[in-house]
């Protein structure tokens, strides 16, 4: 009998909309991105990706595309801002402020609690360092010394019943750091299995936020992403919402 084969389905392209451009001006775009695909190009160059897809829409709509560059990272299933420039001439001064820690970013994570399980405090910050965890080299991890200081600040939103949304602003730029920040204080975020978080069909974190100085006019831009529906809290931080 002819062996049978298994016909492997093609991992998933992305289609960027207009509806999914957040901001744009002559120097800059900002994009509303989907869970499920990296910013930039991975190992397989079969993958999809962000940067790909959005070079695709500029060359559909424009006719040609800009040389884009990708200010910063989101994880694969971090959703939200993610910011582009289309002229070369402001990488210098848009790197120096990610470095500066002049860029103010918002997300919000989705935490479940377990039974029993008190919530976190109205407000909190976490302050150590991380470093990629030598057993399990995709998770990092806090360590004494040798590792990189992350920041991280908190504050509970809202509640209903166990489910409670948490915003988180960092104040470093760290890998995982507010996954890590989230897992360490007992309330990994829902659908993060890497950290220990409960199951879900993905992470819920969202980068919802971004605020800079613009690097031509030297105004203030904030750029928000529309919330996903897990993200939007009816209660109260103060306890369960209401029914």
């Amino acid at each position: 009998m002819p062996r049978s084969t298994k016909k492997t389905a093609p991992p998933p392209s992305l289609a960027l909309t207009a509806n999914r451009i957040l901001y744009e001006d002559a120097v800059l775009i900002a994009v509303n991105k989907p869970p499920g695909f990296p910013c930039h190009q991975t190992h397989d160059p079969k993958r999809d990706h962000v940067t790909a897809a959005l070079q695709r829409f500029l060359q559909a709509r424009d006719g040609a595309s800009p040389k884009i560059a990708l200010q910063h990272r989101l994880d694969r299933d971090t959703s939200g801002v993610l910011l582009f420039s289309k002229d070369p001439s402001v990488n210098p001064s848009l790197n120096d402020a990610f470095r500066e820690r002049r860029i103010g970013k918002v997300y919000l994570a989705v935490v479940v609690l377990r039974p029993g399980q008190a919530p976190p405090p109205q407000r909190w910050t976490i302050q150590n360092f991380l470093a990629r965890d030598k057993k399990n080299k995709q998770r990092m991890t806090a360590v004494r010394g040798g590792g990189d200081t992350a920041i991280t600040e908190f504050q509970r939103l809202s509640q209903q019943g166990n489910r409670l949304i948490i915003e988180a602003r960092p104040k470093t730029g760290r890998t995982h750091q507010i996954r890590v920040h989230l897992a360490q204080t007992g309330h990994a975020i829902l659908g993060d299995t890497l950290y220990g978080g409960p199951e879900h069909n993905r992470y819920l974190l969202h980068a919802w936020q971004l605020c800079f100085e613009h690097p031509v006019s030297g105004e203030t831009i904030t750029i928000r992403a529309p919330k996903p529906k897990p993200f939007r809290g009816g209660g109260t931080g103060q306890g369960p919402a209401a029914s």
